[in-house]
């Protein structure tokens, strides 16, 4: 839906106590654990604010219950709760449903100890292990003996693995996947395995005391391995292979390395577009691009070429004036990702409050290499077509909803649904359900114009006879010419005696068969439009022609002539497509709800769609449609037929 304000009502809630505090933390939380990190704005901040203020009225276990209860998809949750106490970053770290991407960029800005509690989760990829264990954080999971390691010990193994509670597992485990280095014997298949051959395993009535014995174990001995590793460095010989070496990873480790020269982080891609603002004073304040301390504090509007950043004269001269800055080039000597030349794009702004100058917006656009053109640019005033459509088609749908309904309110009331009801309220009711219904039609004939025009439909194959539907049609609206004494001359293609198949409306002989590619219903809706329009401009006394032909070039094509009344003739070819919801129209042939140009508007769309065309010629229009392939001889043209209208 167009207009959320779910959010909006959960803000102007008051908070009376701490069941309440609980209650909006949790819609909060609900609230923004769905909205990506590209979508969050000066809203999202005002409620993240008010779920600090309300964080702060309830303890550490009372946060982190609700945070349990709740999952979400934000990472901004995450990182935001990390900050707080153990048990609230806990319970937020343990709700999120993040993909991979999202950990890996969110693990290196957690605090130590939040890094801590997202190795419990069961559910993270291989890449996000690998950073874990990078960032020294390699205890994932508590080890289980090997059953074949000892058979004997199997049993105790199973007891002691099931009786440490994960509380308890959080605050004392340690990792445990490292096989000796100190010793020459052959490492055993597993670290595991290692630590059960050399520290015998505790009988299983123990309990939680043989798990603690374990650990405390392996903890002696790892001390014992650094130890010989020092010596060894003291000694000379390096550090000992296992403990630091740089092809071991954290989880083969028990102290990782961290990834220093020897495992240098992979490039980030060069932007291809930066949004910079800057002050009065032409210094950048703020850099869309991460770290944003490559470009916050230089001045872009310097035109010293030995200055690490500076443009050129014009974009100089255009700062000192205060003028809009067009296809600037900007040389940038810093970091890789901002180095280079840039083409710069820029508007003025203007403090509200007596019109001082208060800075620059630019749009900064790296030049490309091969070719020496800049990137293209992006205008953000105005957004593709497609995009319009899709928030107009929106805004329809938005619409549909009220008026749909004060029309079923106001059919009840005339059909006396809820009660007896005066004949006066059932007369107005009736009055405002046509209006609802006249609305409703012309909402959807400004829907299937925004999809005609954007190319979100289009028209399924077919082929229609062009002569007999333009026939039937101008039958249907002769009675309104007719009522305003209104000649209209016709020529149609006659049709073979011995072929016709079904009698033409009169005052018209059978004409030819004219097939042409667009479905029948489509083609006779478009036709009705151009002919409704006509009808209902044209002046009492007026006399028209309309003609249907067959043209060869540059394809194969029936032409339908349509004569444009005086009314019409007279406007420009803008004013003429243009829609005008206070034009007239006939009751019986009203052409559209937004007036004639929007009827000819829609109907050229139509006939677009359909592979045709509908232009303007000086005082008629024409209307062009390709042929069918299976279209045979067109028989001779009939001798004009003047229908007289009274």
């Amino acid at each position: 839906m167009i207009v959320d304000d779910r959010l909006d009502t959960v803000l102007r809630t008051s908070v009376a106590g701490k069941t309440a505090a609980r209650t909006q933390l949790r819609q909060l939380v609900d609230l923004l654990g769905s909205v990506p990190l590209s979508a969050w704005n000066r809203q999202h901040a005002a409620a993240l604010q008010r779920a600090d203020s309300l964080v702060a009225m309830l303890s550490d276990e009372e946060c982190a219950a609700v945070l349990r209860a709740v999952p979400h998809r934000s990472a901004v949750l995450v990182y935001h709760f990390a900050q707080g106490a153990p048990r609230t970053a806990a319970a937020a770290v343990a709700a999120a449903r993040l993909p991979d991407e999202d950990w890996l960029a969110l693990i290196p800005r957690l605090p130590t100890a939040a890094r801590g509690f997202v190795r419990h989760r069961g559910d993270l990829g291989q890449p996000v292990r690998d950073l874990l264990s990078r960032l020294g954080v390699n205890d994932f999971l508590l080890p289980e003996p090997e059953m074949a390691a000892k058979p004997a010990f199997s049993q105790p193994a199973q007891a002691t693995g099931a009786a440490i509670p994960d509380d308890e597992a959080q605050q004392t485990t340690e990792s445990v996947a490292t096989p000796s280095p100190a010793t020459e014997v052959p490492a055993p298949a597993t670290a595991e395995t290692a630590i059960i051959l050399d520290a015998p395993l505790p009988p299983a009535t123990e309990g939680i005391g043989a798990i603690v014995k374990r650990i405390e174990a392996f903890r002696r001995r790892r001390e014992d391995r650094e130890n010989a590793s020092r010596a060894g460095e003291a000694d000379g010989r390096g550090p000992v292979q296992g403990l630091s070496g740089s092809g071991h990873s954290g989880r083969d480790g028990l102290a990782p390395r961290l990834p220093f020269a020897e495992d240098p982080a992979p490039e980030r891609p060069a932007p291809e577009m930066i949004d910079l603002r800057t002050d009065a004073d032409g210094i950048v304040t703020s850099a869309a691009i991460d770290p944003p301390g490559m470009l916050i504090g230089s001045r872009p509007f310097t035109a010293d070429q030995a200055a690490p950043v500076h443009c050129d004269a014009a974009m100089a001269r255009a700062f000192r004036h205060r003028q809009p800055v067009c296809a600037g080039t900007l040389e940038i000597e810093g970091a890789a990702p901002v180095s280079g030349r840039w083409q710069a794009d820029g508007t003025p702004l203007f403090a509200p409050d007596g019109g001082r100058f208060a800075g620059y917006v630019l749009r900064l656009r790296r030049q490309m290499a091969a070719t020496g053109h800049f990137a293209a640019p992006a205008d953000a005033g105005n957004p593709p077509a497609a995009a319009e459509a899709d928030r107009l088609r929106q805004l329809l749908h938005e619409l549909r909803t009220p008026i749909n309904a004060i029309q079923g309110f106001a059919e009840m009331i005339q059909s006396q649904a809820l009660g007896a009801t005066p004949h006066q309220y059932r007369a107005m009711a009736a009055s405002i359900a046509a209006d609802a219904a006249q609305i409703l039609a012309g909402f959807e004939e400004v829907e299937r114009l925004v999809k005609l025009e954007s190319r979100a439909i289009g028209f399924d194959p077919g082929e229609a006879d062009i002569a007999a539907i333009t026939a039937r049609l101008i039958g249907q609206v002769m009675p309104v010419l007719a009522a305003r004494n209104v000649r209209l001359s016709v020529e149609l293609m006659q049709h073979h005696p011995e072929a016709a198949a079904e009698p033409a409306p009169a005052p018209f002989a059978s004409p030819a068969p004219l097939m042409v590619g667009m479905a029948s219903e489509e083609l006779e809706r478009s036709v009705w439009r151009v002919l409704a329009v006509i009808a209902a401009s044209v002046a009492p006394g007026e006399r028209l022609a309309l003609s249907l032909q067959q043209s060869t070039a540059p394809y194969p094509a029936a032409m339908l002539v349509l004569p444009l009344p005086a009314s019409l003739a007279m406007l420009d070819d803008d004013a003429l497509f243009a829609p005008d919801a206070n034009a007239p129209a006939a009751s019986l042939v009203a052409p559209a709800m937004l007036g004639n140009g929007f009827a000819l508007r829609l109907a050229r769309a139509e006939i677009t769609a359909g592979g045709g065309t509908l232009k303007r010629d000086g005082n008629r229009l024409l209307l062009t449609l390709p042929l069918a392939a299976a279209q045979g001889p067109i028989g001779a043209a009939a001798p004009q037929t003047e229908a007289a209208g009274g």
